[in-house]
């Protein structure tokens, strides 16, 4: 019985091509854009989930409260692992790493790399985290200083087939550490995709600051785990008293301890993640997912509406099939066999239109997403039959209802019930379009604000600059001199960082020497006098620093000599009390990072030192040349190719063992915006697979609706009635129906994505003209949709149209 259901099928659908098309093109988009999305999803859930210890394991972050200011970071000072293992001993493991990316690592004279995912970390790390070594005691190396430890794949990078043991490497510009052993790979899904791990106590050599400060935080973070059947709160009252200790809570700034759960790290943005995996917000998961959803159900919608315009030309076969003896339930299954075909094949299609896009997708996220396996095509399988029930459940019922005296009589019996469900069918076309122009809307926001990121203005130039980094601060007085003489150079400066780079030190400012109970949080940003001009800079008090200032602090001058001076920006004129940037001038401040003390002497206009998901926050500027990590240079905007060529000559020659990376600023400014850019993409193409989807159901509705009003168009015709007026009158109640989908789509829209907006400190208003921009564009993609149809039927011979059945 079941085969003999489905071999009629088969013949039903290879009967009606047009119909089995837009069908199987619908479907199988639907399917395709769900599993995509399931994959993805399935990928970020999957981070840190199989550790052994993965249950029991947090992070301890630091939440700073300043006033109304909060800032909450995974970073914390380096001294605070080996407190926590004092004041809390019941703890099984307290580890801590720094990371950091973007090392130069000097293989042989010959060959120097950049490698991003550098751990320091202390031995525990090891068990934490289930790294699995392959030659080398893991714990043993990593008690010891200068010692490294590579994972299988940077061990081929570096040194091929032949043995990594014992071979020395030279990491950033001072620290030489030997390969003391080899591990496993880590896992794709994980926070810490670590590609060597250096030995902890390395870092005193590695950093020019000391470690044991308790006002220095870049970089380091601190993992425990905790007794067996404990939880965060059952230790919320001790680590009160150890912020007590550590941190001082007078003038309304407070430190607080936060325990969080390492599975919660990768799902939560307030923290950021870590430095080697960004945090992204649950909420990207939850939309991308309902999605997938909602374009699998515009597909279905394309089913159900179809199956029951065609209502009319299946209800003679109903009647014959009643009349021998068929039961309704016997045609249930019928039509759903069909709706079984379909599904099946849309599901084998979508099975391997996702292996062969993979590999595109996973270059666009920069993800490692697997194929399909066994579980995911038992995942696909159910969704097919999911989607099979609900694509095909209620035509199968609708259809099998006919009664099969009037059904075989005349049409009416159709015709009857048809009128019965036009409110279904036009439900069903409102919540395709609904759904479409959301996301049409969303895709059109989404470009406003990215291309509001582009063009804001940060309170610095970015045009024609370019950063490189410098592997050794002692020679860049001889480089500078070297660029200095290139024609295409205009300005160049020495600093840590570009005024957005991530090389910021975060720290506290004391605006009272005196009293080092009042802590104000600061961005520490380290720059030479060029560093105004080069960047465009805005001076509004005082003066900025000069090359005077860098000789008052030379090493050859006694520590207790030495002369500071300090730049701020207005927020820092803020927080510290004043109205005006004049009034600060002259005032002595401390910073955290050696405690060093200086007087304010100018105060530049703020700019945005990190991206605009952030506000501007207090910054200091200072001289202090060993921390130069990075020259910045204002070109001539005349023959790029020829200047970058006499950058990289002139680098080499200073630093021939050294790695010449230059970036344009510019393209440093998209990468902050990398997430969001990815989002707008895949956001674009969900949005036009919806579309197409809802298209073809709109031509296939259109095609019956002629179908059925053949004779009507013909009477017209030879009544008078123009094309124009016909194709008026068929495209009219489509139309009505897309205008209804704006007015339900518009407040929808508009809540999901000013939440959205609300994600940055700036960001654009959601304005009225753009949901009419996407109305309008709807209206005339559904109007060419249906007229090519209309027009056909318009222009056809009245004769021939009095004449068809």
């Amino acid at each position: 019985m079941l085969r003999n259901y489905f071999k009629i099928a088969w013949r039903n659908l290879l009967k009606h091509p047009t119909t089995t098309s837009i069908h199987l093109i619908g479907l199988t988009l639907g399917l395709t854009t769900c599993l995509l999305i399931l994959l993805f999803v399935q990928n970020e859930w999957g981070y840190d989930r199989t550790l052994k210890l993965g249950d029991r394991m947090y992070r301890v972050n630091l939440i700073r409260t300043t006033g109304a200011e909060v800032e909450k970071s995974g970073i914390t000072p380096y001294p605070l692992a080996p407190a926590l293992r004092t004041d809390f001993a019941d703890w099984q493991k307290v580890t801590r790493i720094h990371a950091d990316r973007d090392l130069s690592v000097l293989v042989s004279p010959q060959k120097v790399l950049k490698e991003d995912n550098v751990v320091f970390a202390e031995p525990d790390f090891l068990d934490l985290f289930d790294f699995q070594m392959v030659q080398g005691n893991g714990k043993k190396i990593l008690a010891e200083p200068n010692q490294v430890i590579l994972t299988e794949k940077t061990a081929q990078k570096y040194f091929g087939s032949a043995s990594p043991i014992g071979k020395t490497l030279r990491l950033g510009n001072d620290l030489t550490v030997q390969v003391a052993g080899v591990m496993r790979d880590a896992p794709a899904q994980t926070n810490f995709p670590v590609t060597m791990l250096v030995s902890f106590s390395s870092m005193k050599t590695f950093f020019s600051f000391g470690i044991d400060q308790w006002g220095l935080r870049s970089g380091g973070s601190v993992f425990a785990v905790l007794p067996d059947g404990k939880s965060p709160e059952q230790y919320a009252a001790r680590l009160r008293q150890a912020e007590k200790k550590y941190f001082s809570t007078r003038d309304g700034e407070t430190s607080t301890f936060v325990l969080q759960p390492l599975h919660d790290i990768h799902f939560n943005p307030d923290y950021d993640g870590t430095i080697l995996a960004p945090a992204i917000s649950p909420t990207y998961l939850y939309v991308f997912g309902a999605v997938g959803l909602f374009v699998l159900l515009i597909a279905c919608v394309n089913f159900i509406n179809m199956s029951t315009a065609r209502a009319m030309t299946r209800a003679r076969e109903v009647g014959v099939r009643k009349v021998i003896g068929a039961t309704q339930g016997q045609l249930v299954w019928q039509f759903l066999s069909e709706a079984l075909w379909l599904t099946g094949i849309s599901a084998l299609l979508s099975f391997f239109l996702t292996r062969g896009m993979l590999p595109v997708v996973n270059d666009f996220l920069q993800k490692q997403i697997t194929a399909p396996g066994i579980q995911t095509s038992g995942i696909l399988v159910i969704l097919a039959l999911f989607t099979a029930l609900l694509a095909g459940l209620y035509p199968a019922f609708f259809l099998s209802r006919f009664r099969p005296i009037r059904a075989l009589k005349t049409t009416t019996e159709a015709d009857g019930l048809r009128s019965g469900r036009v409110w279904l069918r036009q439900g069903l076309v409102v919540f395709q379009f609904s759904i479409s122009l959301i996301l049409a809307v969303g895709v059109l926001i989404i470009y406003r604000q990215m291309n509001y990121f582009r063009h804001k203005d940060l309170g610095f130039k970015r045009d024609a600059i370019v950063t490189v980094g410098i592997p050794d601060s002692k020679k860049m007085t001889v480089l500078g001199q070297s660029l200095r003489q290139i024609p295409g150079v205009e300005h160049l400066s020495f600093a840590l960082g570009a005024p957005t780079s991530p090389n910021n030190f975060g720290t506290d400012m004391r605006p009272d020497p005196a009293n080092p109970a009042k802590k104000i949080t600061i961005s520490l940003k380290l720059a030479d006098a060029d560093y105004l001009k080069t960047y465009g800079l805005k001076l509004i008090a005082g003066r900025f620093l000069e090359h005077r200032d860098t000789l008052a602090i030379s090493g050859s001058i006694p520590e207790e000599k030495r002369r500071y001076v300090f730049v701020v920006n207005e927020n820092t004129v803020k927080a510290l009390g004043y109205a005006k940037p004049e009034q600060a001038l002259g005032r002595k401040i401390r910073v955290g990072i050696n405690d060093i003390d200086a007087e304010i002497v100018g105060v530049v206009k703020d700019f945005h030192t990190s991206s605009l998901h952030k506000p501007i926050e207090p910054m200091v500027m200072m001289n202090l040349p060993e921390f130069y990590y990075s020259v910045g240079l204002k070109l001539r905007t005349s023959n790029y190719a020829t200047t970058m060529a006499a950058l990289e000559k002139a680098w080499k020659q200073i630093y021939p063992d050294g790695l010449f990376e230059a970036k344009f600023l510019d393209d440093s400014l998209q990468e902050l915006y990398e997430d969001e850019q990815r989002q707008f993409s895949l956001l674009r193409v969900f949005a036009g697979i919806a579309l197409i989807i809802c298209c073809l159901g709109l031509w296939g509705l259109a095609t019956f609706t002629i179908e059925r009003r053949t004779k009507e168009i013909g009477v017209r015709k030879v009544l008078g009635a123009s094309v124009t007026g016909i194709v008026a009158l068929i495209s009219r109640d489509f139309l009505k129906l897309v205008l209804l989908a704006l007015v339900i789509a518009t407040p929808i829209a508009w809540y999901a994505m000013d939440r959205w907006l609300n994600e940055f400190s700036y960001r654009i208003d959601v304005e009225w003209w753009v949901f009419a921009l996407v109305g309008a564009a709807s209206i005339l993609i559904a109007f060419a949709t249906v007229s090519f149809q209309s027009i056909k039927a318009a222009l056809m011979n009245p004769v021939k149209s009095l004449k068809s059945e």
